[in-house]
């Protein structure tokens, strides 16, 4: 019977020990590791959040860019960090589609991390080159079917998400198209624009200047529903249901982080994502913010991950060793 209730009793002060850990977090510097480095389209997001936590927390929120390796080096880092909540990194749609394009990763993708939450998702746009006798999706369709393997589209490397979203595009409409790789959004937009390809398929931030300058058109956005920044542009679902690729943000800890300070980063990013200068200063880099609980998210990026698994098995897309 004493044993019993000194097993109660231990329960009990670990209890209250982690809920005091919880109350207390944070008092000390927080660090949201980024997997790219400074600029691009990840960047800022942290940034935009790191300022919010830090003028509700009052500590400081460092971002930390750790680039290279496919975004694997600052995913590993954060997986080995001790998962106390002081370091998070801002994963990216890249953790969905790295399982399908690595032999071996240095993490679990499911089972190394704490999910947290989702941060923003940057909407993704299928343009062409002016020459493509095509304004439709309807348009471009017939036109890749009376010309197949003749068309090309350009994206921003092997085993991106938008190489994939092209291998899921051409599987879903029918079309024939080849896939023309750059080092770089930059190079896969400029390629559309010069003629060198006939298609693109990137981030409508990047390409909506060169829409406007008549450099490029659009023929349809990419995500499940129309995009706030070209909501007069039809999606690719509105006429093949299910298709989406977007490209996202979303903040990942170590494995084993507390439920409660797991939680608070949760309230927090929730509550950030619809301040309407958060969203203001997102929508002006492309990108719209966006949030869900920890267990909301963890499902969708298991969905990712079979989702895009099936695409590079389909498409006969080779791993890299």
């Amino acid at each position: 019977m004493v044993f019993k209730n000194l097993i109660r009793a231990g329960v009990t002060l670990s209890l209250i020990g982690l809920s005091a850990l919880a109350q207390a977090f944070p008092d000390r510097p927080v660090n949201i590791v980024v997997p790219y480095p400074p600029g691009g389209a990840i960047d800022p997001i942290a940034r935009v959040y790191a300022a919010q936590l830090q003028e509700a927390w009052k500590v400081p929120v460092v971002v930390l860019n750790k680039p290279g390796a496919g975004t694997t080096i600052g995913l590993n880092t954060v997986a080995q960090a001790e998962p106390d909540g002081y370091t998070v990194v801002l994963g990216t749609g890249s953790v969905g589609t790295n399982p399908a394009m690595y032999e071996k990763l240095p993490y679990d993708t499911l089972n190394d991390f704490t999910y947290i939450s989702l941060a923003a998702v940057i909407p993704v746009a299928l343009t062409a080159n002016p020459r493509v006798p095509a304004n439709t999706l309807p348009e471009l369709i017939r036109y890749l079917k009376a010309n197949p393997g003749k068309a090309t589209y350009s994206s921003s490397g092997n085993g991106t998400i938008l190489h994939l979203g092209g291998e899921l595009f051409k599987s879903m409409t029918g079309t024939d198209v080849l896939h023309v790789p750059y080092k770089g959004s930059s190079a896969s937009v400029m390629a559309g624009m010069t003629g060198e390809v006939d298609l693109v398929l990137d981030t409508i931030f990047l390409q909506k200047p060169q829409v406007e300058a008549g450099k490029l058109k659009f023929i349809a956005t990419a995500g499940e529903k129309r995009s706030e920044l070209t909501p007069d542009v039809p999606t690719v679902a509105e006429s093949y249901p299910g298709y989406s690729v977007v490209t996202w943000a979303g903040f990942m800890g170590p494995a084993g982080m507390p439920a409660d300070i797991t939680q608070k980063w949760a309230d927090e990013i929730a509550r950030i994502s619809v301040m309407s200068e958060v969203k203001d200063k997102l929508l002006a880099q492309g990108t719209e913010p966006a949030a869900n609980s920890p267990a909301e998210f963890k499902t969708y990026v298991a969905a990712e991950i079979e989702k895009w698994q099936k695409v590079a098995r389909d498409a006969k897309i080779p791993k890299v060793q």
